[in-house]
């Protein structure tokens, strides 16, 4: 055994193709690639071969596309490749591979045109597989796109309940799909007119590029999986879900932005029930604070701000937001959804208020305040009508 080889002798491992499969010579060279490293292909599955620590050699292996969907290697056939010196090592997706380790022997294919004409049924089957990848492609668009429009406050529940970074995977993911179908079928139809014109595929091909394609694709997609049943798991009830702290010392840190009882009416020995924070690609600052303060004498309930703020990534999703703000309660805020009228107020960029009064005469304030690309929304119970306090809710949105 060679010394510094990373693993046991005769210890099998797979590796991933990492380059689209119609790509015939870039995936050669790739399987010469890695037994010039040290590494001996002895089988495949799926898109994966099964790999065997060896000594690094000079090798030469060859793709030839399956004539039919479960086609049958010909005994004679693989008797007479033998004798040329070339072994097969299995099937690869819809390809034989073969290798030959011996510089002398003659090659495979010498004919490109009828080299080409193996190909018929490859061209059919990836017709057939084009079709099925880009309508599981349009189908995973369509849901995306059709849950956007079927929940009542997508955007809200997008920056509310996804998991962080999930937006970032599912719109790349898509991309990368669409531009993998275009390449496989940019390969297949080079391939086919090369080979058809005479000429020979050039060896070896460059595929690192490839390769930091197809290598970004499969984690992607392994992440946005991930994400998926993470999601599924774990985003039921109200939200927001996937937050996490935002205080020290029993009160919220100082850059979280919220409806601060204390300033707003001048309470005392005010209490915190909830201070969380979250980052998401839509809305990079995030903060719910929902805070209490003692009984005013002669009211029925106790002063109360539960406060939720929102940083948007532009200013046209900060005007969505608020909207749907306006459309949709929130679950920590009881107030009547579609009752709140804007209000003027020069300091804000829009300001909407509403109030529901009890039948013991107490009543809870609603108010939306957007700034540019921030918005607030706070429910509030207490002395104070935050009508006469939109100078105070503009400082809270400033940058």
């Amino acid at each position: 055994m060679s010394t510094g080889h990373p693993y046991v002798k005769n210890e099998k491992f797979r590796e991933t193709c990492p380059i689209s499969l119609y790509d015939v010579a870039a995936v050669e060279t790739w399987l010469e690639d890695l037994a010039r490293r040290g590494y001996r292909p002895v089988g495949f599955t799926g898109a994966q071969v099964e790999l065997l620590p060896d000594e690094p050699r000079e090798s030469r292996f060859r793709l030839q596309p399956l004539q039919r969907r479960k086609e049958t290697l010909n005994p004679e056939r693989v008797e007479a490749y033998r004798v040329m010196g070339w072994q097969l090592v299995g099937q690869l997706g819809p390809f034989w591979v073969w290798r030959c380790d011996d510089p002398a022997a003659p090659e495979l294919d010498t004919d490109p045109v009828v080299q080409g004409e193996g190909y018929r049924y490859l061209k059919r089957r990836m017709a057939r597989s084009l079709i099925w990848t880009s309508l599981l492609l349009a189908v995973f668009v369509g849901v995306c796109i059709l849950n956007w429009f079927i929940v009542s406050a997508p955007l809200l529940n997008a920056v509310e309940d996804a998991l962080p970074g999930y937006w970032l995977c599912a719109v790349p993911l898509s991309i990368l799909g669409l531009i993998q179908i275009v390449l496989n079928v940019r390969n297949m139809r080079g391939l086919w007119r090369t080979l058809t014109a005479g000429v020979p595929l050039t060896r070896p091909r460059p595929y690192r590029r490839g390769q930091i394609f197809g290598g970004a694709a499969y984690l992607l997609m392994c992440l946005f999986y991930a994400m998926c049943f993470v999601g599924m798991g774990l985003s039921y009830g109200t939200g927001p879900h996937f937050t996490w702290s935002a205080e020290e010392d029993g009160s919220p840190k100082q850059e979280v932005r919220y409806v601060d009882l204390r300033a707003l009416d001048g309470a005392q020995n005010v209490e915190y029930f909830r201070i969380r924070t979250k980052c998401q690609e839509l809305a990079p600052r995030m903060y719910w604070v929902d805070q209490t303060a003692p009984w005013h004498e002669g009211a029925e309930r106790r002063p109360r701000a539960a406060t939720a703020y929102y940083e948007m990534l532009t200013e046209g999703l900060a005007a969505e937001l608020a909207e749907e703000l306006l459309a949709e309660q929130p679950g920590f805020l009881a107030w009547v959804p579609g009752t709140a009228e804007p209000v003027p107020a020069s300091a804000l960029d829009g300001f909407w208020w509403t109030e529901t009064r009890y039948e013991d005469g107490d009543t809870i304030q609603y108010a939306v305040a957007r700034l540019g690309r921030r918005v607030l929304a706070v429910g509030y119970t207490g002395p104070t009508d935050l009508r006469t306090e939109t100078a105070y809710l503009a400082s809270l949105l400033m940058e």
